[in-house]
């Protein structure tokens, strides 16, 4: 309880640090260091149901599914960079579009095993932090990442940028919630016996 606690905690503060950084006013936020680090979060939580998927037992196709799923949410975070690389558009929708076609017909192979965790996901905090970081980014992160807010908040020492620094930072810690979740969740489906 005291590391999950730490670990909130100390991650929330760190995440404030890419603000910090020198950084070019010219370039885009989106595209930056926190855009990059939104990323990095995501492929560790992918890597950690990954990992934990072999000690899994039953729930080794909850692991695959959950981590196919992050690998759609990294590929969308990095969608910018990977055009900028190709030098011509990165075709996102169809990966991901593939990724989570692959995540549905495993879903409907494994639905007995889908269907019986998540009828038990929340007995672990780890849920909890799952739904914290999909709530910032599907909910809260409109408002205060919305121009109109900030225009009314602020009125004539409104400037374009604030909305796109808030939404950045409030998805870099939804994405570490994510993180923290997907932790908590890979241990507690790696103690877990296999669904009956």
């Amino acid at each position: 309880m005291l590391v999950r606690v730490l670990l909130i905690c100390g991650g929330t503060v760190a995440i404030l640090l890419p603000a910090w950084l020198p950084s070019r006013q010219s370039g885009p936020v989106d595209r930056g260091i926190v855009q990059l680090l939104q990323a990095f979060l995501l492929a560790a939580a992918a890597a950690v149901m990954l990992g934990a998927a072999p000690h899994a037992d039953g729930y080794r196709p909850v692991c695959r599914i959950l981590a196919l799923s992050l690998i759609a949410a990294v590929v969308a975070e990095l969608e910018n960079l990977l055009s900028g690389i190709l030098g011509r558009r990165f075709p996102e929708v169809w990966v991901i579009g593939g990724i989570l076609l692959i995540v549905l017909i495993s879903t409907i192979r494994h639905r007995r095993v889908m269907v019986h965790f998540f009828a038990h996901i929340g007995h672990h905090a780890g849920s909890g932090l799952v739904a914290a970081g999909l709530l910032i980014i599907y909910f809260f992160n409109r408002v205060i990442g919305s121009a109109s807010f900030w225009r009314v908040s602020l009125g004539s020492a409104f400037s374009p940028n604030i909305p796109k620094i808030c939404k950045s930072y409030l998805e870099l810690l939804a994405c570490y919630f994510l993180f923290i979740g997907a932790l908590g969740l890979s241990i507690t489906m790696a103690r877990r016996k296999e669904p009956s």
